[in-house]
Formats: C-alpha cells, structure tokens, sequence
C-alpha cells in the first residue's frame, strides 16, 4: 500500500468518527505491514489536525457521561484507547463534572421509587453504581441519601 492509498484510508476513518491515535495506527496496520509508513500518515494526520487525541478524549468523555459512566469506567477506557492520564485530567478540569449528582441522576433512573429492603438490595444497588465506574464514596453517598 502506497503512502497516498494509506492517508486516504486515514482520512475515510477519521471521516466518520474520532479515533485515538493507538487506535487509528491499529487499523492502518491491518492495512499494511510497514510501521514507518504508518507512523507517518499519523503523524501526518496530527499536522493536519484530523486526528487529535484530545478532541478524541472529549467526545469520549461527553459520550460516556451522557450514557451515565463514572470517572473510573471512563479512565480505564482512555486506557484501553492509549490515552494518557494526563491528558483526561487535563480535559475532566475543563468539563468539571459534578459524578455525586451523575450518580444520582443514574441510580434514580433505575430505582425510582422503589425503598431498600434488605442488606442483599443494598448490596445490588451498590454494585451497580460501583460497575458503572462511579467513586466508592459516590456511591455510599447516593445510597445513604436515597434510604426510602
């Protein structure tokens, strides 16, 4: 594959979607064994601003706090994805999430309406924020507010 089909595929790629950059140099592997080449259509990608790792981690970050993800789900991601920490901290301090309230609003999605009954619900409920990546505290908070 030529440097020119290969920035070409790059370009389709990131025409649909953001793509952090482990991700785009993943897909244009598949395409072609030449590392070199690949390092620079990313880098050339970077240059032009089609692929920012940044712009990747913000929709990231909006998307998954729109579906009702905590900050330890969402950093795991990033580190799925090969984003750096520094660079999720960097966009969370933009954003400033309030997660007690996302906590909240996400447990009185599911719950609404209906009390704890026993120790073995309690667990559940908490469980269930806890995979949804929300801080321990968070959720011993939500719970402890929501008693009824």
């Amino acid at each position: 594959m030529t440097l020119k089909e290969l920035k070409k595929s790059a370009l389709q790629l990131l025409a649909r979607r953001e793509y952090s950059s482990q991700q785009l140099q993943q897909r244009l592997q598949a395409k072609t064994a030449d590392d070199q080449l690949v390092q620079q259509v990313i880098i050339w990608c970077q240059a032009e601003n089609y692929q920012s790792d940044a712009r990747f981690v913000e929709m990231l970050l909006r998307s998954r706090m729109a579906k009702g993800y905590g900050p330890l789900y969402i950093q795991q991601e990033c580190r799925r994805h090969g984003v750096s920490m520094p660079l999720l901290e960097q966009q969370l301090a933009q954003l400033e999430p309030d997660w007690l309230a996302l906590a909240q609003s996400i447990y009185l999605k599911k719950y609404a309406g209906s009390a704890i009954t026993s120790a073995n619900e309690r667990a559940k409920r908490l469980r269930y924020l806890q995979q949804r990546g929300f801080y321990p505290e968070d959720c011993s908070a939500v719970l402890k507010y929501n008693r009824s």
